[in-house]
């Protein structure tokens, strides 16, 4: 394939810029987590060759990142279009599956991966979890719960605060939205998940966790029964995360014990 060729400047001289250049820092942009930038070298990379199958799996890991699953199965379908067999197309879409609470659908794309890449870890892993957590077809219901709120002292420059069992049964949540039963359910689908792993690892159960993403950076505690997660902006210090986080599942825990009392 000829690759596609346009002009930039560097330090003065114009220089040849290959979609295989484009795609190599968007790569790396992506692991660096600087998404926005990887998205727009991306999209610069697809535009000059729309049919390049790395481009078209680094689009739909990025969408992914975004939590743009229609845009990010689009992606990874169009590189199966191309090549059949590709396994990180197809294991993309048993990620989005898995997510959206399809373990049917889940199952038949590891299966497929694996048939061709019997020794592909990531598929294997995640066959390995799907197999012992399950997946969940939708949130649980939410139930009323006697926890105060005002005694649990959520940190005030919070973006997001819930506490919800293991089964996704949401406890409380500040604030709360049209989204909040479904967050839930996936917050503790990600204990579910990590915990699997870690125990598949020899590392046991999991109790803390944070995770960065594009805009934040939330902060989980668990103890196997119920999840508490608090997020915050991508400037917090994670020392300081982790404080609050301690205090509030302090709280709660002790407010539970005085209605156990």
């Amino acid at each position: 394939m000829v690759l596609a060729r346009l002009w930039r400047t560097v330090k003065g001289e114009r220089s040849p810029v290959t979609t295989l250049q484009f795609f190599r820092q968007a790569s790396r942009y992506r692991d660096q987590g600087k998404f926005e930038e990887a998205t727009s070298l991306v999209a610069q990379g697809l535009r000059l060759d729309p049919d390049n199958v790395v481009g078209l799996l680094l689009a739909g890991s990025l969408h992914t990142v975004f939590r743009e699953a229609h845009l990010a199965r689009a992606a990874f379908e169009r590189v199966l279009a191309l090549d059949p067999r590709q396994p990180r197309a197809l294991l993309g879409l048993a990620r989005i599956a898995f997510e959206e609470g399809e373990a049917g659908t889940c199952m038949e794309f590891l299966r497929r991966a694996l048939t061709h890449y019997p020794e592909f870890p990531e598929a294997q892993a995640l066959l390995g979890v799907v197999r012992s957590v399950g997946v969940p077809v939708a949130p649980a219901p939410t139930s009323r719960s006697a926890v105060h709120v005002d005694r649990l002292r959520v940190p005030v420059d919070s973006r997001e605060a819930l506490l919800a069992r293991v089964d996704a049964t949401l406890i409380f949540a500040q604030p709360r939205g049209a989204r909040t039963e479904e967050i839930a359910a996936l917050t503790s689908q990600l204990c579910r998940v990590a915990s699997a792993m870690l125990a598949r690892s020899g590392f046991g159960p999991l109790h803390h966790a944070v995770i960065e993403g594009v805009a934040e950076t939330t902060f989980l505690r668990t103890d196997g029964e119920v999840v508490l997660s608090i997020a915050f902006g991508r400037d917090v210090e994670i020392r300081a995360g982790l404080a609050h986080l301690e205090r509030v599942w302090t709280n709660y825990r002790q407010e539970l014990a005085t209605q156990v009392a």
